[in-house]
């Protein structure tokens, strides 16, 4: 990239920064200035006191019953939902076995059922009874919970009888009501409960009973088998306890210091008649405190909407400059200088202390760019990788170049055409090397090297660093200055990269072993051909991952500098 000569005698001020130019001459401060503490107090303070004071007016002419009858209608809703999941349930059982009572017909071989035990939930068991069914083929019976002797666990069976006489039986396991009282939750709930009668436990959230052993004569856990969980005290009576009232029924009651409250309903027939469904909750929700907090919702809503419309057209009149010093923040933030524009001076002491401060750190900025890759610093940023523990082990392509005989010439230079040359030079290799998207990783004298890989993952990174030398060659040979003579060398192997350096000091590179062998390879065109314009040395590592035919000549299998191993070289220009 050209590079300005900064002619001697010009001030450090001037040649960094170009203070004056930069910030378009608004450096001084305007006469008159207000806080932007005190507008906007003043502006919020007068929307707030509008806003509360709708809010108040409000609370104290509506009716606090509303939120009650919404709430108590969510749990009217909630109890119905309850209900629709335990009778779907076995309302779908009895369907599919009334359904296979027919489809199994004569054919009522235990193997069959293997498959059919997949049609049920997880866990149920399939079997075909021994005797004759003395009821109707497809007439569906379901038992009570029993022990399981096998699984030592309760089960719910249900019996259908076949065609051919005998009995189809499905065991259904508690585990698959706990599945139930997992679809009846929402999350407001601390749990929806199953309860065969009023003290038997089908199955209540993920709670298990403290030490309770099932049995034949008893199966299921009852409430007292559950001493930490507010589920024990249910019906429990107590002086703190109450009914809900509003049409649902419930009861808000102790436990442990604390207060809870459930709903519930029975089941009146089918299959669970005579069972118990509802859900545990903390007390407050059904408390005056929710009644009222709704009321503030939907009256803070309307509230806020008309206080937002007129916050927004106060705010856009005051945050205008913060639009622009936002606008131009994003575009340093992208590292485009070229669009950031001189802020202009505000009468706000804030506001006009940042504008300035952000003109100058601007300029700053904008000088400094020049001395990184603009484009390596974007994807850093973007991907996250600015810190020192950023640093693996990849896959990359390594390019050197070298400007042949150059030393020899800038002895003949004056300074300023010596800049000006390599300016042209590596104006010529960035401009290739940023159109594959490489990356440059620093300028070694009158070299520059170049990677491919990172930081970004590119699979093709070999074939796009070919494509970059190849087209940096071509722009080599089209060039006027004809004393401008290149040497490249390529190579593909795993390299460390990321940010290598101090504390206070990174630099995004790779090292290692694959580094030295381009580096070696550049070298080692001086030898191939002396007098070549442009000459690009290869490994056979990097060619063996071009998706094209080996068209580049093979230069041999040679021991470069610090190599113990030979390296199989192709020039491919």
């Amino acid at each position: 990239m050209p590079q300005d000569i900064i002619p001697p005698g010009v001030p450090v001020k001037d040649r960094t920064l170009g203070r004056d130019q930069e910030t378009g001459g608004h450096d001084k401060p305007k006469r008159f200035r207000l806080s932007v503490g005190v507008v906007l107090g003043l502006v919020f303070s007068i929307v707030l006191v509008l806003i509360c004071g709708g809010i108040i007016t409000y609370m104290t002419s509506a009716s606090r019953n509303v939120a009650g009858r919404l709430l108590l209608q969510q749990a009217s809703a909630n109890l119905s939902r309850y209900e629709t999941v335990l009778t779907g349930f076995f309302d779908q059982q009895t369907a599919l076995l009334q359904s296979l009572s027919i489809s199994i017909g004569s054919d009522a071989s235990q193997s069959r059922f293997t498959e059919i035990a997949k049609l049920f939930p997880s866990g149920s068991t399939v079997r075909v009874l021994a005797g004759r069914n003395e009821s109707q083929p497809g007439q569906v019976e379901w038992n009570q919970f029993v022990l399981d002797p096998e699984t030592n666990t309760a089960v719910m069976s249900a019996t259908v009888g076949l065609v051919s006489g005998q009995r189809l039986s499905v065991q259904f396991p508690q585990s698959v009501f706990a599945d139930l009282t997992s679809k009846m939750d929402q999350g407001d709930e601390l749990g929806a409960f199953l309860l065969m009668g009023r003290d038997q436990v089908v199955s209540f959230a993920s709670e298990q009973p403290n030490g309770f052993n099932a049995q034949a004569a008893q199966p299921l856990a009852r409430l007292a088998d559950y001493p930490s969980s507010p589920i024990s005290s249910l019906w429990t009576k107590s002086d703190d306890a109450h009914p809900i009232r509003g049409g649902v029924k419930g009861r808000v009651f102790p436990h442990q210091e604390r207060m809870y409250a459930m709903i519930y309903d029975e089941v009146e027939s089918g299959p669970a008649k005579g069972w118990t469904y509802g859900a545990l909750y903390q007390a407050h929700i059904f408390g005056a405190t929710l009644d009222r907090s709704q009321i503030i919702l939907f009256v803070a809503v309307g509230g806020l909407l008309v206080g937002a419309v007129i916050s927004f057209t106060l705010g856009r009149i005051i945050g205008r400059p913060l639009d622009d010093l936002a606008q131009a923040a994003v575009n340093m933030q992208n590292l485009e200088f070229d669009k950031v524009q001189p802020l202009q001076g505000s009468h706000l002491i804030e506001l006009d202390q940042v504008n300035r401060a952000f003109n100058s750190a601007s300029g700053a900025l904008h000088a400094f760019s020049k001395y990184v890759p603009k484009q390596l610093v974007r994807q850093l940023v973007d991907d996250g990788l600015t810190g020192t523990e950023h640093i693996e082990t990849r896959e990359m392509t390594i390019v050197f170049t070298d400007l042949a005989g150059f030393t020899g010439k800038a002895s003949h230079l004056t300074a300023e055409e010596t800049a000006g040359f390599l300016g042209k030079y590596f104006e010529t290799v960035s401009e290739q090397v940023v159109a594959e998207s490489g990356t440059i990783d620093k300028f070694l004298g009158d070299g520059v090297m170049a990677f491919w890989g990172a930081p970004s993952y590119q699979p093709d990174h070999a074939a796009q660093a070919i494509a970059s030398v190849r087209a940096l060659a071509e722009a080599i040979e089209a060039h006027p200055d004809g004393d401008m003579r290149v040497r490249i060398g390529v190579h593909t192997g795993e390299v460390v990269v990321g940010n290598i350096g101090s504390s206070d000091r990174l630099n995004y590179t790779v090292i290692g072993d694959a580094v030295n062998v381009a580096a070696r390879l550049q070298e080692y065109g001086k030898s191939v051909d002396p007098s070549a314009r442009t000459i690009i040395l290869a490994s056979a590592d990097t060619l063996a991952q071009l998706n094209e035919p080996n068209t580049f000549e093979h230069i041999g299998s040679t021991e470069l500098r610090g190599r113990e191993e030979p390296v199989d070289i192709f020039r491919v220009a």
